[in-house]
């Protein structure tokens, strides 16, 4: 396994048109949304600095299968009205704060061909290693997901380290977090 960041394939090959191909062969039939933003706003995101996409590439395979990817990005989120001033104290280093900012992991997939081969457990720790180095170069210390309200999304984030904060008002997503150390 390997992990390449799509702005390198974008910079280096001179047709985008080859890499869209190669994205599009990324197949998640679990989740039409971890699917689609791979395959038609992955790049534009790129180009635009909105967020970066890694991939992880199947080495091992003559054509670099795409075994699954993660998108991180920085994003602010405002404190709903029932958290505790301690939690805020901790998220932001302010009891009295009503925003806090983090980094993201606004995509996390695995390709269909590689369920029980590659866990989700084994992408998001890849994912939480770029978030360790975001942390080295920003100090951002808290990562954050946002996920449908879905008892094996619940309990993949529950049983990865991440606690629930709150519901968001505008998506009706959970958001969950993890201090990084």
């Amino acid at each position: 396994m390997q992990v390449v960041d799509l702005s390198s394939l974008i910079s280096v090959e001179t047709e985008e048109g080859e890499v869209q191909k190669y994205l599009s062969s990324f197949c998640c039939s679990k989740n039409e949304e971890v699917e689609s933003f791979l395959h038609n706003r992955a790049i534009d995101a790129e180009k635009r600095d909105f967020a970066r996409t890694s991939l992880v590439i199947d080495d091992q395979t003559d054509t670099n299968e795409i075994i699954g990817y993660f998108t991180v990005t920085v994003k602010p989120f405002h404190f709903s009205e029932d958290i505790s001033k301690s939690t805020k104290q901790k998220l932001s280093g302010s009891k009295n704060s009503e925003n806090f900012t983090t980094t993201l992991i606004a995509q996390l997939g695995r390709s269909d061909p590689y369920k029980g081969q590659v866990s989700g457990k084994e992408i998001l720790e890849l994912a939480l290693h770029r978030c360790k180095e975001i942390k080295q170069l920003t100090g951002l210390r808290i990562v954050c997901v946002e996920y449908e309200d879905v008892q094996p999304l619940r309990d993949f984030y529950e049983e990865n380290g991440f606690y629930f904060l709150q519901t968001n008002q505008n998506n009706n997503l959970r958001l969950s977090f993890v201090r990084l150390s």
